[in-house]
């Protein structure tokens, strides 16, 4: 398993005061960039920022992959939006196709959203509700913790949306302090079905975790 290193912000984002994006994020965004940058036909390649927030991930994506033109944004709560149309025009590529979607994630698990991603990232809540202590801000608790659906949804939704030969990356802290590890109970609940889930590097306490296809290799 690989470890990143240090890294630097590409632009300066826009976002909410009480509730900022961390380096998380930019470190996922360089990773996956350096992990597809010898993937062929790119430009046809459809991407989704999944719990985007303010739209770092894919933004950052976008600038370190140039070929990547189609992204699509998923964000359940409207604070985001303003920020995100902010961002967007301080990126200023008119050949970029953004498109921001104030949704639940719960909807990707519908007929319509079948097949229609080859790339997902995602740095989404970490906990669950019963996993630490609730602030007093609506706001930021829903950035923290699987409030408006759960973290088997959130999943469910990733492999409805993958195409055959697409692949997904995620963040999850390395522990928990409940005992148990995420990772590991992701593993199993795919076991049964069409797709695997691998962590592939670590930084700051976190881990990126891949899933894809079983018949289709992971990277080394």
């Amino acid at each position: 398993m690989r470890v990143l290193v240090k890294s630097m912000f590409t632009y300066q984002y826009q976002q909410p005061k009480e509730y900022h994006f961390s380096l998380d994020s930019i470190y996922l965004a360089k990773w996956v960039a350096r992990e597809w940058s010898g993937h062929s036909n790119l430009e046809k390649c459809r991407v989704l920022d999944l719990c985007a927030g303010c739209g770092v991930v894919g933004l950052e994506l976008s600038y370190h992959l140039r070929e990547l033109k189609k992204f699509d944004f998923i964000e359940v709560q409207d604070i985001y939006t303003s920020y995100f149309q902010q961002n967007v025009a301080m990126v200023n590529r008119n050949e970029l196709q953004l498109t921001w979607h104030l949704l639940n994630y719960e909807i990707l698990m519908t007929q319509p959203w079948h097949n229609k991603y080859d790339l997902i990232v995602s740095n989404p809540p970490y906990f669950n509700p019963n996993e630490g202590m609730l602030s007093p801000s609506t706001f930021k608790n829903r950035c923290r913790f699987f409030l408006d659906s759960s973290f088997e949804n959130f999943i469910q939704g990733i492999i409805n949306t993958l195409t055959p030969n697409g692949s997904a990356y995620f963040l999850q802290p390395q522990t928990m302090q409940h005992g148990y590890d995420r990772v590991q109970d992701l593993q199993i609940m795919l076991q049964n079905t069409a797709f695997s889930a691998k962590k592939i590097a670590e930084f700051r306490s976190v881990n990126v975790v891949l899933i894809k296809k079983k018949h289709y290799d992971f990277l080394n």
